[in-house]
């Protein structure tokens, strides 16, 4: 009988046993956590999960993530990456819904930005006070791997001036691309409109292919309005910029080329509240802070088509009051519940350097009005504060192309 058991257990397959593509399938619809469990279990499962044809698997069944930015104070307290993993319908309870990523970057200045993210790649702007001596990095924290971009002309940001950074990837090389925006005043004496004396310059590097930093020159577009992160949605970068009216500036990033297309007609003129872009789904979209009371958003639903702008949902401020005075639209659930970022902030008694943030995750059901807290977090925030950016983490690395 013991010969029998011994004989039997023999015979018993184990997933080791299986081919590599079946284990690769297997492991590539584990939550992450699971997924660096089984990534320390041997050699074999580390090596399958480093392949690029497992982080491809990967991405096509992992759901979009909240990407947190945690700045650090000193050595004893390291700079790191948080990361959300969000479902539908988002499961918050789970003790491993968040994973913490610590960055192993030397970041030499005190003021640290997350300024964008791309196929799961994070870009950092690292920089004294004003933008002086300007370090760029991108990284990916699944990975562990990091670039230190060259330094960017010092004549150019002290003859321009900063104006921001965008990180984009290019489908048809493959390649990713961080673009550095800076802008200078052309006098044209005090009676020409601010819009016509501010010129936006551009600059590029693309990882894996470029030593140096390569000029585009003038844009020809006006720089955004209110500063705020790029949109990369359908090959090209978003911002809100102001000429004669408000216009929505691109930079395509197949062709290398710079375009504009107007907002919904009654956005033109200045003085009617705030407006940001973000992406809802693959739709570009407008939000609008309306001193009316209200967040309006408006859905472009056909990319380029200037008349599909539809305005998709109003949510009435005094429903948001108590956790936002910004808001940011993440994803529309299957039931057409919207998931989405509230942020507050308020400043703290005698600290004039800064304030506390709360961060509010959400849902919110515009046919019943209903809002729904999902997670909070508040941290006393002494610049650099924390970012967040909403993206599907990957295996994957642009780093990968500088072997």
């Amino acid at each position: 009988m013991g010969r029998s058991k011994r004989k039997a257990n023999q015979n018993t397959a184990t997933i080791s046993d299986l081919p590599n593509h079946i284990i690769c399938d297997i492991l590539s619809r584990l939550p992450l956590s699971s997924i660096f469990t089984c990534k320390r279990v041997c050699k074999i499962w580390h090596n399958l999960i480093l392949e690029p044809c497992f982080a491809k698997l990967h991405l096509s069944r992992s759901p979009l993530s909240l990407v947190f930015y945690r700045p650090g104070n000193s050595n004893d307290s390291p700079s790191y990456f948080e990361i959300l993993q969000l479902h539908d319908p988002p499961d918050l309870d789970q003790h491993n819904a968040t994973m913490k990523f610590t960055t192993q970057i030397y970041l030499p200045h005190r003021h640290v930005e997350m300024l964008g993210s791309c196929n799961g790649s994070i870009l950092l702007a690292n920089y004294v006070s004003d933008y002086k001596d300007l370090v760029i990095i991108v990284c990916n924290p699944l990975r562990a791997r990091h670039h230190v971009l060259p330094e960017p002309s010092k004549l150019a940001l002290r003859t321009h001036g900063y104006a921001g950074l965008g990180f984009v990837h290019s489908p048809s090389t493959d390649k990713h691309k961080v673009l550095l925006f800076t802008h200078t005043w052309t006098n044209l004496g005090p009676a020409a409109p601010a819009w016509s004396r501010d010129k936006l310059y551009c600059d590029t590097f693309t990882i894996g292919i470029d030593d140096e930093w390569r000029s585009i020159g003038d844009t020809g577009m006006p720089p955004d309005e209110f500063a705020l992160p790029f949109v990369f949605l359908n090959g090209a970068i978003h911002w809100i910029g102001f000429e004669n009216s408000r216009v929505i500036c691109y930079f395509d990033i197949e062709k290398e080329q710079f375009g504009s297309f107007p907002l919904p007609s009654h956005f033109g003129l200045k003085g009617q509240g705030r407006f940001f872009l973000g992406v809802i789904d693959n739709w570009l979209y407008i939000q609008h802070d309306s001193p009316y009371m209200v967040w309006k958003f408006w859905v472009m639903k056909d990319y380029g088509d200037f008349g599909s702008w539809t305005p998709e949902w109003v949510i009435e401020r005094p429903i948001t009051s108590k956790f936002a005075s910004r808001v940011k639209l993440l994803k529309m659930l299957n039931d057409g519940t919207l998931l989405m970022f509230l942020f507050k902030s308020s400043m703290v008694p005698n600290n004039l350097r800064g304030g506390k943030i709360t961060k509010t995750l959400a849902s919110y059901n515009p046919q019943t009005r209903v809002l729904s807290v999902l997670k909070t977090t508040e941290n006393i925030c002494i610049l650099p504060a924390g970012h967040s950016f909403y993206d599907a983490p990957r295996f994957f690395s642009p780093m990968d192309a500088l072997k």
